[in-house]
């Protein structure tokens, strides 16, 4: 259930803030490819955050970020190429570069994308 609420009646937030909440059961699975599933939080034109789950031993396609990337895990360990990475790492990527992730257990990921990526396989 997707649900947006105004104010709350808190006297610390200005009148008219809007608040969004999407509830697990409202949020959506996409197959990328074998063993990789992304779920849409807020996104528009493959930009924004999503979450993301791999089984263990899936690999994302290989790819760029025109606009850099962030990736918070929230449980799970593998690689981004070479770099290792385990629940509660925080990894940056800087617009242009290019990787792959590779799950060594089953792994969810937050990213955030100011632009969308580009396929590069």
């Amino acid at each position: 259930m997707r649900m947006v609420a105004t104010g709350f009646g808190d006297p610390d937030l200005p009148c008219g803030v809007r608040v969004e909440k999407i509830t697990d059961s409202a949020r959506s699975w996409n197959v990328v490819r074998d063993g990789v599933t992304l779920s849409p939080l807020r996104m528009t034109g493959g930009a924004g955050s999503f979450l993301m789950k791999f089984a263990p031993g899936s690999r994302s396609p290989a790819h760029s970020h025109p606009g850099g990337e962030e990736i918070y895990v929230i449980s799970g360990t593998g690689r981004i190429d070479e770099l290792t990475f385990g629940p509660g790492d925080l990894i940056y990527t800087p617009p242009g570069e290019s990787h792959t992730l590779h799950a060594g257990s089953e792994v969810t990921i937050h990213v955030i994308l100011p632009e969308a990526v580009v396929l590069t396989e």
